[in-house]
């Protein structure tokens, strides 16, 4: 069971610092397309899609939606924790 654990906590781990990535891409100048920046976006665009769909379009000027992902994973993560009892 330990390792279950340690595999749930570390699959969310690599997903949060994808989004985290997500989330201060925008703020640099980069090409979507670089080899190394496209997996990230090919990954957690299919997470965060339909977070954006459910937004309010916000005139701030960034995209919160990597926000609002990590803190949704991180209760999906919570949840996924407490059944398989870790």
């Amino acid at each position: 069971m330990d390792f279950v654990i340690f595999a749930v906590n570390f699959l969310f781990s690599v997903y949060y610092i994808l989004l985290g990535l997500r989330a201060i891409l925008p703020w640099f100048s980069h090409n979507r397309m670089h080899p190394l920046i496209n997996p990230v976006y090919r990954v957690t665009d299919p997470y965060l899609n339909p977070i954006r769909a459910g937004l309010p379009p916000l005139r701030i000027g960034i995209d919160v939606s990597p926000f609002v992902g990590i803190i949704l994973l991180w209760l999906a993560q919570k949840i996924i924790l407490y059944f398989i009892g870790g």
